[in-house]
């Protein structure tokens, strides 16, 4: 049992940097965000080096390929790395605003023609900027497919009235051609929303390129009585009583398996796709990925991933990239629990239309079993709500995950004060790798 290429942490390099280069990498992660390829060969001469010393994540997204700080870099470069944290799809967002306004022009205020508009937008990512409508108030998501249509509606309930009584309008970016564009028809007095893409194609998928393996030994099992003894006696729980069986099948066989729980489960890891499966990206034929980088346990910043998600359809591609690892959590789950795929087991994919449907239902010989998921974001009064509404919805246990192994035993503690709460706390962890190299 190897190790996949996508879970093996980078070999870093030790370099030193000139006082220069810390000064450019700073403004990168403060102020710029992230940078093309033509802006990091423009601000980074040594920029093969600083790339090998891992001090920047590269990223496929819809405007291209962007390079920001990764942790390696802001412990070099910052004083305190985990105090200025600004979240890695913030921080392409703020590329993306960035390039928008350089192509259109937009120029900031000076203390001659400033108006104080960012007072207005309260803690939004809103920008005063010159532009051929006046002075303007700007802002642009690119991540998730843009700003959703709530966003755009509490945008203008928020600005509408000072706009129209201090005379100034609100422009958003978008990469979608489509999102936010009736609310600008319907406010069109104090709203413009503009589709742009500077530099990309506005696709953020990429597919697999298989290459089959010429070794004839690689068609057979993954795994071995030897290489499970090595791997379990370092952690029994690695892997679940699935995953086992599987790893004793053929390459052909995983591939398939592979294949069906992606349709279920919608989201596999690059994590998932090694540990699961024992199968190598070059095994899968034209199957959907997008590439990320984030944050998988609520405030815990040090922990910082950057990996694949394949993806069952091309529309998931335009979801979040937390709603994406919260789809993987929920798979690792089912895994865990060693539930099959089919239609016993039922995923809701529109659960933010109801507050407390869970992630998921098992439909168990004996009633049905709610499966939720948490990076440990949820306080504990909503843990409680919840477990209460799977209660009083009769539910027969519900499975609580979490990524966050300090909140095991307080959730644990909750449940158990729940009257009527029944289950099990586990802890799903989407990205975790395999104990030995």
């Amino acid at each position: 049992m190897g190790r996949t290429p996508a879970s093996i942490k980078r070999i870093q390099t030790e370099l030193n940097l000139t006082p220069e280069e810390k000064q450019t990498l700073k403004l990168l992660y403060e102020y710029d965000g992230a940078w093309t390829e033509r802006e990091l060969r423009l601000k980074c001469p040594r920029r093969d080096a600083i790339l090998e010393a891992g001090l920047l994540h590269s990223i496929h997204t819809v405007i291209g390929r962007l390079y920001m700080l990764s942790v390696t870099g802001r412990r070099t470069v910052l004083r305190d790395a985990s105090s200025t944290l600004i979240a890695p799809q913030r921080n392409l967002d703020r590329a993306y605003i960035r390039l928008c306004m350089d192509d259109y022009g937009y120029q900031e205020t000076d203390q001659t023609n400033t108006r104080d508009l960012e007072q207005y937008g309260g803690k939004m990512e809103l920008f005063e900027r010159v532009t051929p409508q006046g002075v303007a108030l700007v802002g642009g998501v690119m991540s998730g497919g843009g700003f959703t249509r709530t966003t755009v509606e509490r945008i203008v309930t928020r600005l509408r009235s000072s706009a129209l009584a201090h005379g100034f309008r609100v422009i958003l970016f978008t990469p979608s051609p489509t999102r936010g564009r009736a609310l600008a028809q319907k406010h069109s007095s104090m709203l413009t929303v503009l589709h742009h893409l500077p530099g990309g194609t506005g696709n953020r998928l990429q597919l697999t390129t298989f290459g089959p393996p010429k070794d004839d030994a690689y068609a057979g099992p993954a795994s071995s009585a030897l290489l499970e003894e090595l791997v379990l006696r370092k952690k029994p729980d690695v892997f679940p009583a699935q995953t086992l069986e599987l790893l004793r099948s053929r390459r052909a066989e995983r591939i398939e398996r592979f294949m069906t729980d992606l349709t279920a489960d919608r989201v596999i890891s690059a994590e998932q796709l090694w540990r699961h499966y024992m199968l190598h990206p070059r095994d899968l034929k034209n199957v959907r990925y997008v590439e990320a980088v984030m944050h998988p346990v609520y405030s815990r910043v040090s922990l910082e991933v950057k990996t694949r998600f394949y993806l069952a359809s091309d529309a998931l591609q335009y979801q979040d990239d937390n709603a994406l690892g919260h789809a993987a959590g929920v798979g690792e789950m089912r895994r865990m629990m060693n539930v099959p795929t089919g239609e016993a087991f039922q995923l809701h994919p529109h659960r933010r239309l109801a507050r407390d449907a869970p992630d998921a239902v098992f439909h168990s010989p004996y009633g049905p079993i709610a499966f939720e998921y948490d990076t440990g974001a949820y306080k504990l009064r909503t843990v409680q709500s919840k477990l209460e509404s799977f209660v009083q919805q009769g539910y027969l246990q519900t499975i609580w995950g979490t990524a966050n192994d300090r909140r095991v035993p307080t959730i644990q503690g909750v449940m158990s004060a729940e009257e009527g709460a029944r289950g099990e706390v586990i802890l799903s962890e989407w990205w975790r790798g395999l104990p030995i190299s």
